[in-house]
């Protein structure tokens, strides 16, 4: 584990002062996801925090038989059950392994303990809520303003490259049409203009 690799990019989301990265770096355990591996079911409690460092996990959920795809988490994103964590109750979604994944896992418990005397590390949690809650939003209203092509386009820049990773019926579940609807799309979007 390259933790000063990790540290340069997490201090990109807010700076954490060495004192508290070394005591934060404490709390790691390295952890790993073969494809198709559940992080969290339906149902499980979290008290882990993830980071992501190798790997696709995506995150849905099941009605009558039928999955939908909500996100994907790839390296230097948190695939974390979120609202289980932070109300510990359980999980409303399952976050599953889509290849070989490889991930950083913390307590929560023991990461807010460290709150009080790193200041540091509650203002990075926030930016990771703040940032999550946006890109929620944000997500929830393009799928219902804009076309499937447009949300495909704007898929293939949110996530470069995973399209050639994931079996596509994925990525047409994520963005609510057919895997025929899909194939559509990507022939057009492939033809010459």
């Amino acid at each position: 584990m390259d933790t000063q690799k990790i540290q340069v990019s997490l201090n990109q989301i807010h700076p954490i002062t060495d004192e508290a990265w070394n005591e934060f770096v404490q709390l790691f355990e390295l952890y790993s996801l073969n494809p198709n591996a559940y992080l969290v079911r339906v149902g499980d409690r979290t008290h882990y925090c993830y980071l992501l460092t190798e790997g696709v996990v995506r995150v849905f959920h099941s009605k009558e038989g039928n999955e939908y795809n909500k996100t994907f988490f790839i390296p230097g994103m948190f695939p974390t059950a979120l609202t289980s964590l932070l109300s510990e109750s359980p999980s409303q979604l399952s976050f599953q392994a889509l290849t070989s994944c490889q991930l950083i896992r913390f307590s929560y418990k023991k990461f807010r303990s460290l709150f009080d005397e790193h200041r540091c590390l509650e203002t990075f949690m926030l930016r990771i809520l703040e940032r999550e809650w946006i890109k929620k939003e944000k997500h929830d209203i393009q799928m219902v303003t804009n076309d499937a092509t447009t949300n495909y386009r704007i898929f293939r820049e949110t996530y470069p490259g995973l399209e050639n990773q994931i079996p596509q019926y994925h990525i047409a579940s994520y963005l609510g049409i057919t895997p025929i609807q899909l194939s559509r799309i990507r022939a057009q979007l492939a033809k010459p203009s």
